[in-house]
């Protein structure tokens, strides 16, 4: 028989409560703290320009004298909204089309997986850079989002729509369902362990997969420059040669909270699964 964590032995694990500890202090340094700043952390010249890490300026200022500090958890802010709300719209359209097409008529089915392949082959980074310059003067940070979220679902829905028929060929799914079992009860049990596992790997995975989009947009200047993301934050950076400076706080310090965050994230995804897939191995086996 599988292990089956227990619950408060799973939330105190190291592996599981480092990550977590790093990822709530990354969202309350980049959701709570902007909130108690007084001034535009955007704004230049508020700071002496091209400071290394001191005591007064923790992160250093970058030549355009902004305070790295104050600076780095509204870009980062923004950046994980683009990225939290990409992942919610493409997961959206891509359950729904993926599961609509795998347990539908073959006309349906077909259309369906016609506009999936579609969106598939669409080149996504190049068209993203041309909407967002195009459309520069009137992107909002949210919107950002929303249209990655309608360009990125592709691969997604074509994976759910896999997984699902395949799992609707399964003998254990026959068993259950000639066994008089309600559909919402297979769709619990039989289902929900597969589907489970896969929706928060399509999570994290979308978000990094926005985040890259939105950084690389922002460096190549595409897109609404005005907003401070990390993307932008770097785009500035490397505009004005930071490196050559010596100002390598500026590019360093927005990186290594980004990556910080990616990788925090992803390694509370890991431990969730193994917690989930041990329980759903015993229970739902």
């Amino acid at each position: 028989m599988a292990y089956v964590y227990r619950f408060k032995e799973f939330v105190l694990k190291p592996s599981f409560l480092l990550p977590l500890s790093i990822f709530i202090g990354i969202l309350i340094y980049s959701f709570i703290f902007p909130q108690t700043i007084a001034i535009n952390p955007g704004r230049w010249y508020y700071a002496p320009p091209a400071l290394p890490p001191s005591s007064k300026y923790l992160f250093g200022t970058t030549s355009m004298g902004q305070d790295l500090f104050l600076l780095v958890p509204l870009a980062l802010r923004n950046t994980i909204v683009i990225s939290f709300v990409a992942a919610v719209i493409s997961v959206l359209i891509a359950w729904s089309v993926g599961s609509i097409a795998a347990l539908s008529s073959s006309i349906v089915r077909v259309v369906l997986l016609t506009l999936t392949d579609v969106i598939c082959v669409l080149p996504g980074l190049p068209l993203l850079m041309v909407i967002f310059y195009i459309w520069r003067d009137f992107l909002t940070i949210p919107l950002i989002g929303i249209i990655m979220g309608l360009i990125g679902w592709g691969f997604p829905a074509r994976a759910i729509y896999s997984i699902i028929s395949s799992l609707r060929q399964r003998t254990f799914i026959y068993t259950s369902y000639f066994s008089g079992l309600a559909i919402y009860k297979i769709i619990v049990k039989d289902f929900a362990p597969y589907l489970l596992r896969y929706l928060m790997i399509n999570v994290v995975g979308t978000m990094t997969w926005a985040i890259g989009n939105e950084v690389t947009a922002s460096i190549f200047g595409a897109m609404k420059m005005e907003e401070v993301t990390i993307g932008t934050t770097i785009h500035w950076a490397m505009y004005y040669q930071a490196i050559l400076l010596g100002l390598w706080w500026w590019l360093a310090i927005p990186v290594v909270f980004l990556v910080m965050f990616v990788l925090s994230l992803y390694v509370l995804m890991v431990e969730i699964d193994k917690y989930l897939f041990a329980r759903a191995r015993v229970t739902w086996g």
